[in-house]
């Protein structure tokens, strides 16, 4: 079986999606001093309480990684008609996910400041590699069409 760069690449996309959900992606805090770290499932205050209505973040994040994850066992059968469309979808669903974000952010910004955390960029960097994998399925098509062409019978 050969392998491909487009599968370093989905691999370092499923461990980045992954990790994502495990970290903070966000602080708030206010005047007084009060944080409230931002995650991918709640939100959770410095004084011990937390609010689990953040779960559209995680779903989000959640389905990327499985379509990811799809995409790295799809790609080792050539099929790259449908590996574009996996990758578009999931470039959608990191779009999707950002949308989320920032809609989050705005409705908890009541007069707190918010600074992003490192796991906040981790989607906008897999989005980066999706784009550079998407290249790279076009690149490995080509190469074998124009491979495969290239042989006549004589």
């Amino acid at each position: 079986m050969k392998t491909y760069l487009h599968q370093l690449w989905l691999a370092l996309i499923c461990v980045l999606l992954f990790a994502g959900l495990l970290m903070p992606i966000g602080q708030f805090s206010n005047d007084e001093g009060a944080t409230a770290l931002l995650t991918n499932f709640r939100i959770n205050f410095i004084e011990g309480d937390s609010a689990g209505a953040m779960w559209a973040l995680a779903v989000i994040q959640i389905a990327a990684l499985a379509v990811a994850l799809f995409e790295l066992l799809l790609s080792g059968f050539r099929n790259f008609t449908l590996q574009k469309r996996l990758l578009i979808f999931d470039a959608l669903l990191l779009v999707g996910y950002y949308m989320v974000f920032v809609v989050y952010v705005l409705l908890l910004n009541d007069s707190a400041t918010f600074r992003p955390c490192i796991a906040g960029v981790f989607p906008l960097i897999s989005l980066i590699l999706i784009w550079i994998t998407f290249m790279a399925v076009q690149r490995a098509e080509a190469a074998i069409i124009a491979g495969a062409s290239s042989f006549r019978l004589r």
